[in-house]
């Protein structure tokens, strides 16, 4: 009466599967846009730049597009 032969294991086994199936293909359903997209893209560009400090007002500039702050001896072109 419960014994367990080969059709029953196999009928458990798929009924698993297509429920493990399921939820897999329902939560890549209900992914964000914005998550989807941070995951394919994981390496760093070449849009990141160093900052560094102004000696004069103290705030944090782009090396390659410093510009001077308007305050007397900032060592940052116009």
């Amino acid at each position: 009466m419960f014994g367990f032969s080969l059709g029953k294991l196999l009928v458990a086994a798929l009924a698993i599967l297509a429920v493990w199936y399921g939820f897999k293909l329902l939560s890549k359903d209900e992914e964000s846009p914005e998550v989807s997209a941070s995951k394919k893209n994981t390496s760093v560009g070449t849009d990141a730049e160093d900052l560094v400090k102004c000696e004069v007002c103290g705030a944090y500039v782009a090396t390659a597009t410093a510009q001077n702050c308007g305050h007397e001896g900032c060592p940052y072109p116009v």
